[in-house]
């Protein structure tokens, strides 16, 4: 079976903190959103839906782990 996407952990940073916000199923689409954020060229406004339902702007992402099958990340 073919994974279109896969499971990634999402942190944004609280002052000097980094937060959790949640995890979400990211596509090559998703990705590149988030890297053109880091960049600071996004072409236009993405979300990101977390697996609980929430919807995050990827502008207030600021890393991203990728979790996989195994517990390693």
């Amino acid at each position: 079976m073919i994974r279109l996407s896969k499971l990634y952990a999402i942190y944004t940073l609280t002052g000097n903190e980094e937060r959790f916000l949640g995890q979400a199923y990211l596509t090559a689409k998703d990705l590149e959103a988030i890297e053109e954020s880091f960049t600071g060229t996004p072409e236009s406004e993405h979300h990101i839906a977390l697996t609980d339902g929430d919807q995050v702007n990827v502008n207030a992402i600021d890393s991203i782990e990728e979790i996989t099958d195994d517990g390693e990340e």
